[in-house]
């Protein structure tokens, strides 16, 4: 598989970085779904079933970590955490 074939599902409420996260994986051929809050990332990690999610923890209608919670109910995809939270405990 190369990595063309790589769909990556971003999960984060700020455009700017939604935007530039999109900007930086499609200039390495990957396809990029975008979602801005919890409810959306679900939706959209059911209908596309991403090979890698990127998710925010601080989300504006849920917790990131709740969202992480609700994809393994029917997915093993790697999720990586994308936060600025300073302490890992968080």
């Amino acid at each position: 598989m190369t990595e063309a074939m790589f769909r990556v599902l971003v999960v984060e409420d700020d455009r700017d970085i939604r935007e530039l996260l999109r900007t930086l994986l499609e200039a390495h051929d990957y396809r990029v779904v975008l979602a801005e809050s919890a409810a959306r990332a679900l939706i959209e990690a059911r209908s596309h079933q991403p090979d890698a999610i990127i998710v925010d923890l601080g989300l504006p209608d849920r917790d990131g970590q709740s969202v992480i919670r609700e994809i393994r109910r029917f997915s093993a995809v790697p999720i990586l955490v994308l936060s600025a939270r300073r302490m890992e405990t968080e």
